[in-house]
């Protein structure tokens, strides 16, 4: 695996997507730190996140640093969903490396379903794009939770920001144009 992506290393810290496995991509590096921002899915300690489209895991143990950071007293716990089964083995493989397996669990799976046993989520940060919002991940939304995903298809999406309120209804923010690969799944 190391000799596939050595030719990537010199690559790592530039701003722009880069190649991974089964013709997938790692985000560029300015949509990883919209994603943890606290102008958007804003993580705090504590918190649940679901992420969609583990990848490579590198964002899943940014999200794992921002709401279960080591020796804090009430961590949160990040799960990450893959569902491409090479990709969900990388992810695994990668946070177990890195030491962050106790923070964060990858399972392969339908990302699009969402993952109803630690429902309801704080945090839902969709990292592909869907042709429209799946209403199991909006279903699995705590009240005040963030919701990021980019809607659309092909070569450009519109990056949304969905909250919810406490009475079930949703506040839509249009953060701009993005470029993501498409959601696979039932509700994709």
């Amino acid at each position: 695996m190391k000799s596939l992506f050595s030719k990537y290393r010199d690559q790592a810290y530039i701003d722009t997507p880069l190649p991974i496995l089964a013709g997938q991509t790692i985000s560029a590096i300015h949509m990883v730190l919209i994603y943890i921002s606290p102008t958007t899915t804003d993580p705090r300690i504590g918190d649940k996140v679901l992420e969609v489209g583990a990848g490579s895991g590198y964002q899943a143990a940014l999200f794992a640093e921002m709401v279960a950071p080591e020796d804090c007293d009430k961590p949160g716990h990040v799960y990450s969903l893959e569902i491409i089964p090479e990709l969900a083995e990388f992810a695994k493989e990668n946070i177990k490396r890195t030491g962050y397996s106790d923070r964060v669990t990858i399972i392969c799976s339908d990302g699009s379903k969402g993952y109803h046993p630690a429902a309801p989520f704080d945090i839902i940060a969709v990292a592909a794009a869907g042709s429209k919002i799946p209403k199991p991940l909006i279903d699995q939304l705590k009240t005040n939770g963030r919701l990021l995903i980019p809607v659309g298809r092909y070569f450009y999406q519109e990056l949304l920001l969905l909250i919810k309120q406490r009475d079930g209804k949703i506040i839509r923010k249009n953060l701009g144009g993005v470029a993501f690969v498409p959601l696979t799944g039932e509700y994709a």
